[in-house]
C-alpha cells in the first residue's frame, strides 16, 4: 500500500510493488556509486522502459 497523499491511498499489485523495489534498488545503488541524475533524465528513462516493456 502507498499513501499518495492523506486523503487518498493506492493499492499495488504485485507486478507494481517489484517495479517499484527495483527502482528504489537501482536509486541505491547509483547514490552508492556517486551517480547522480537530474529529474529529467530519469523521467526519460522511465518513459523508455515503459514504451520498451509494451
Amino acid at each position: 500500500m502507498l499513501v499518495a497523499n492523506a486523503q487518498k491511498v493506492l493499492e499495488l499489485t504485485d507486478i507494481e510493488k517489484l517495479e517499484f523495489y527495483r527502482l528504489v534498488g537501482e536509486g541505491y545503488k547509483a547514490m552508492k556509486d556517486g551517480r547522480t541524475s537530474t529529474i529529467d533524465e530519469v523521467k526519460e528513462k522511465l518513459k523508455k522502459m515503459r514504451e520498451d516493456r509494451g
